[in-house]
């Protein structure tokens, strides 16, 4: 049985989502109904779990000795895709962790200066 896509924000124990929670957590988000924020929210550590066992699976592949130089072009196409959504998924957790207070005082006026760049203490 496929669990259903979760609601509660960032687990703690990520697990790797199947075809059918995916295809789900597609439908969330193309109905239109949803609160994106909220969906990534809940759902991208096991997002993230699910592309770490997907270039785990696809790097095995690649290793395999019997693989047809057309399926390893393939496969190395698809890992350089796997990548960039790790680098998205980590983007977003960064971002996300950041407070509203941290955010503001990061960025107040009086931390940067004439030329637009941050001071640091």
């Amino acid at each position: 049985m496929s669990r259903k896509i979760r609601s509660n924000p960032r687990s703690a124990n990520p697990r790797v989502l199947s075809i059918d929670q995916l295809e789900a957590g597609l439908r969330v988000m193309d109905s239109g109904d949803s609160n994106l924020n909220a969906f990534w929210d809940a759902n991208i550590s096991d997002f993230r779990q699910t592309v770490l066992f997907a270039i785990r699976e696809t790097s095995d592949a690649l290793l395999s000795a019997r693989i047809s130089l057309r399926w390893q072009i393939e496969l190395e196409s698809q890992l350089e895709t796997l990548v960039r959504y790790i680098q998205l998924a980590d983007r977003y957790i960064s971002r996300r962790s950041i407070t509203p207070e941290e955010s503001a005082r990061r960025f107040s006026p009086e931390l940067v200066s004439s030329h637009g760049r941050s001071v640091t203490h």
